[in-house]
């Protein structure tokens, strides 16, 4: 269509220099050869549109590794965005862990993640080194657990998906005390705690808080191994107030 239309175009184009024509002949040529170019080029893409859904029939990796997981059997009809296999590359390993709330709570804070010792439980002699890279910000509705997944470093070879390994933080640091959020009072606009004396005589010593939590706090300093700390009721005590333990508390 378009060779035909662009001949005729020619043509009326030389039969009107010579007047042999008129120019409105010559404009309804020259429209046709327009509306057969346009046509041509929506064509041109709408071939590339086809080449592209075509493309996306080829689902090709990144790279080469296993096969972990399928979303999709053969001849199935999928959506967008839906996994269909799932792939793990043999040079990147992960370990994961299923972590419970506590062990975050007396984590010191840091500025870097702490170095995790990653060792397998059937032979503990293999070992490597990771650090921690994914944190779930939720924890498992059954086990109220946090996974956490931790980028091996060199992993061994004997450390194939599927292992069961354990892991070991290696931290230095002082160590730190959880508290309930009633033990802390207020002094001065600084924070204290009631500590119970050899007399029973309650004293208030100043804290120093790493952090707040929501029903919590995680103190860093201020108390010696061995201080007995009011958790309730501390806003009715007065200094060197005399107490006594109930029968059964923990100390």
């Amino acid at each position: 269509m378009l060779v035909e239309a662009s001949a005729a175009e020619a043509r009326l184009r030389a039969l009107l220099a010579k007047g042999f024509t008129t120019r409105a002949s010559y404009d309804a040529t020259l429209k046709n050869l327009r509306s057969a170019q346009a046509k041509l080029d929506s064509a041109k893409i709408g071939l590339e549109m086809a080449r592209d859904q075509l493309a996306y029939t080829e689902l090709h990796a990144d790279f080469d590794g296993l096969v972990t997981a399928t979303g999709a059997e053969e001849g199935q009809l999928v959506n967008v965005g839906q996994m269909v296999v799932r792939i793990a590359d043999p040079q990147a390993r992960d370990a994961v862990f299923s972590i419970a709330e506590a062990v975050f709570s007396n984590r010191r804070s840091a500025g870097h993640p702490p170095e995790i010792m990653v060792s397998l439980l059937s032979n503990p002699a293999i070992s490597t080194s990771g650090v921690i890279h994914e944190v779930s910000p939720v924890a498992d509705a059954a086990t109220r657990t946090f996974q956490v997944k931790v980028s091996l470093r060199n992993a061994p070879n004997e450390m194939r998906f599927g292992s069961s390994v354990a892991g070991r933080v290696n931290e230095s640091g002082a160590p730190v005390v959880v508290l309930p959020g009633s033990a802390l009072f207020d002094k001065g606009g600084k924070p204290a705690v009631w500590i119970v004396g050899a007399s029973s005589a309650v004293e208030l010593k100043p804290v120093v808080i790493a952090r707040y939590e929501t029903e919590r706090v995680v103190v860093s300093g201020g108390l010696a191994e061995g201080d007995v700390v009011v958790t309730a009721g501390v806003n009715r005590l007065r200094e060197h107030e005399q107490v006594r333990i109930a029968a059964g508390e923990s100390r």
